[in-house]
């Protein structure tokens, strides 16, 4: 799943970017398959078969229209057991205009049942914080209706000698029901927990936080070749006023697949 926007931080390597445009290249000229629908911002269990390769750009606007924070995501299918998912993201201020790199987000997964994922997730954001994260990432569906849900916990590193800083634990759940193949509701309730420890200025701290994701789907096709989902994400703050610049996030992505290899 996505972060939420971002604050402005180092701009993107050239290297990472050079390695990224690679990626995204080589699953343009692969050879396109179905894609299928997925929950909004959790990663479902069963992602990529093997062989296959996966392509996700998303994009992040603020409530007030002033910051775009975009993703891309790129998923393989390894094997039966296995695939890895892996992401970058940006961050561009409108007003006053500005441009810098968000974060790296890395998941290598075991698919311990069909719908039980495994994974040690990593969140780095450069010259700021590292997060290696024990996920589990499960999917159950009846009839119409699809669940998903995204659990762990975050311990958040600072890179500037600050230690562990904090801990969030999570688990976020998603449900879409399919009207037909072409077209899916969406509602998503995430809530979290988060343990700051204390500075020299200020104790430890505990707050809690919650974000409500309403939201549709839809393909181009009954094939579903190609996919999309928009969404409103409200985040619900228990600490904090609401404030729709900042507590109101629209959303926006494009999912399609392409086979890599045979098997």
């Amino acid at each position: 799943m996505p972060s939420h926007p971002e604050k402005p931080t180092p701009h993107l390597p050239k290297r990472l970017g050079f390695f990224l445009t690679l990626v995204v290249v080589g699953l343009l000229l692969a050879v396109p398959r179905p894609a299928r629908a997925y929950p909004l911002l959790l990663w479902p269990s069963s992602l990529t078969s093997p062989g296959t390769g996966l392509v996700v750009p998303f994009v992040f606007i603020s409530g007030d229209v002033k910051t775009l924070n975009p993703y891309l995501y790129g998923a393989v299918g390894l094997s039966e057991r296995f695939d890895i998912i892996a992401g970058a993201s940006g961050v561009f201020g409108l007003s006053p205009a500005s441009a810098s790199f968000g974060l790296v987000d890395v998941s290598a997964r075991y698919l311990a049942t069909p719908e039980l994922a495994l994974t040690p997730r990593i969140l780095y954001t450069p010259g700021q914080s590292l997060v290696v994260s024990p996920e589990l990432h499960a999917t159950r569906s009846f009839g119409n209706l699809m669940l998903t849900l995204n659990a762990g916990v975050r311990p958040m590193l600072d890179l500037n000698g600050g230690g562990l800083t904090s801990a969030t634990g999570f688990a976020y759940l998603s449900g879409s029901y399919f009207l037909s193949k072409q077209l899916w509701l969406v509602l998503e309730a995430d809530p979290s927990v988060t343990f700051a420890r204390g500075t020299d200025t200020a104790g430890s701290s505990w707050s809690a936080s919650v974000l409500l994701a309403p939201g549709v789907g839809f393909a181009l096709n009954p094939e579903q070749t190609h996919i999309f989902e928009l969404a409103a994400l409200v985040s619900l703050p228990t600490s904090a006023p609401f404030q729709y610049a900042t507590s109101v996030t629209y959303a926006l992505w494009y999912a399609t697949s392409f086979t890599l290899w045979g098997k």
